[in-house]
């Protein structure tokens, strides 16, 4: 066993409930490591808001180790968990740290300096790159770090454009722990939904063209209700696509609110475990620069069994499509991949489950990224 360090998810955001499934992904990382073995030191920086101290203080409690979670306001000030002592020491015989998402400093705090190796793993493909690309200097946004993964599984190839700033950079999956996922009816609400925030990165030039947010994305599928002949539920994230929500409930969308269904981990597993699968859109740089994006979230409803219909982003390259996952460029295709589901749902879910477990289970997917750290598991 090994001592680890996993960094930076922002598990509580702004401090208010309704962000079950980026919590989510943060937990699935956490245990998926610690299914392989290793003990796992939890390290994130939240406000000076005293809410976001008691909503990350009711996560570990719930779902981790109160003894291997720390969070650290700017100040330095160690609000939960660990004292900055006790994390010098955990630090002193760690194996490697894992950073989840860009820095956005070059250098860790001093108490970190000392683990090797650093390892980024970046969360959003394309933006990083071209944020790094435009700043004084490429560690002022990813930070200074020994290897490179992004769940980008083109960058680098010659399947996307997308810069790679002279890195190496390789691929992996968000993990899933699976046996938190039961493929097993009811599905009580039994639609193709999603959550989205929809404004997220918001416009990003290249190549010439300015690709927008995912509210840009989504106003292809606008008649995709129409189209595949059912109510389609998308659970938006508050102050997200309000301006949307009209033109949404005319086409026959179901629009709900994210924090109202899904603003813990229970209630996320439920809400994917009630629907029948899903559909979702993409940010416009993650299909436009072909980055092979694809989504903790799509790997969960995979996971539970619950087929997924995705904008394309190029995964049609590294992940089997066809059948209980479909990559789709346009409202027609999204119809009909939702009308072949419907038509054979057993064998779909049946399938969706087999890919979830083919390539997104921890016990898959870590055990690369653990092995170039030269950490054993």
């Amino acid at each position: 066993m090994s001592k680890l360090i996993l960094k930076g998810a922002n598990v509580v955001w702004t401090g208010t409930v309704g962000r079950g499934g980026h919590i989510m992904y943060a937990l699935q990382w956490l245990h998926g490591l610690r299914l392989l073995g290793h003990e796992v030191l939890y390290y994130d920086r939240i406000s000076e808001r005293p809410e976001a101290t008691a909503l990350f203080g009711q996560i570990v409690d719930r779902w981790w180790d109160s003894r291997l979670a720390v969070a650290m306001r700017p100040t330095g000030e160690s609000v939960f968990g660990p004292s900055v002592a006790d994390v010098e020491t955990f630090a002193r015989d760690a194996a490697g740290i894992i950073s989840l998402g860009c820095q956005f400093s070059a250098d860790p705090d001093p108490w970190l300096a000392s683990v090797r190796p650093r390892v980024l793993v970046d969360q959003d493909p394309g933006f990083s790159q071209l944020w790094a690309m435009e700043a004084p200097s490429i560690e002022e946004v990813l930070g200074r770090h020994d290897l490179y993964f992004t769940v980008g599984a083109n960058i680098g190839t010659a399947r996307s454009s997308l810069p790679t700033l002279g890195i190496d950079w390789r691929p992996i999956w968000n993990p899933v722990v699976a046996e938190w996922w039961k493929p097993e009816p009811p599905r009580t609400r039994d639609r193709f939904t999603t959550i989205a925030g929809l404004w997220l990165n918001a416009y990003q030039p290249f190549e010439g063209v300015m690709w927008g947010p995912k509210a840009e994305e989504l106003r292809r599928f606008l008649r995709l209700p129409a189209l595949a002949g059912e109510p389609i539920e998308i659970a938006l994230e508050s102050g997200s696509g309000d301006e949307l929500v009209g033109e949404l409930a005319q086409n026959g969308w179901r629009v709900e609110s994210a924090e109202a269904v899904a603003s813990t981990p229970e209630s996320y597993l439920e809400y994917v475990a009630e629907s029948a699968g899903e559909f979702s859109c993409a940010k416009g740089l993650y299909v436009g620069g072909r980055s092979g994006w694809f989504g903790d979230r799509s790997a969960c409803f995979l996971a539970a069994g619950r087929p997924v219909v995705i904008q394309d982003t190029g995964i049609q390259d590294t992940l089997p499509t066809g059948t209980g996952l479909f990559a789709v460029a346009t409202v027609e295709e999204a119809a009909d991949a939702i009308r072949r589901i419907r038509m054979d749902y057993e064998r779909q879910s049946t399938i969706a489950r087999q890919i979830a477990l083919d390539h997104f289970d921890a016990r898959r997917v870590l055990p690369a990224l653990l092995e170039a750290m030269g950490v054993n598991g």
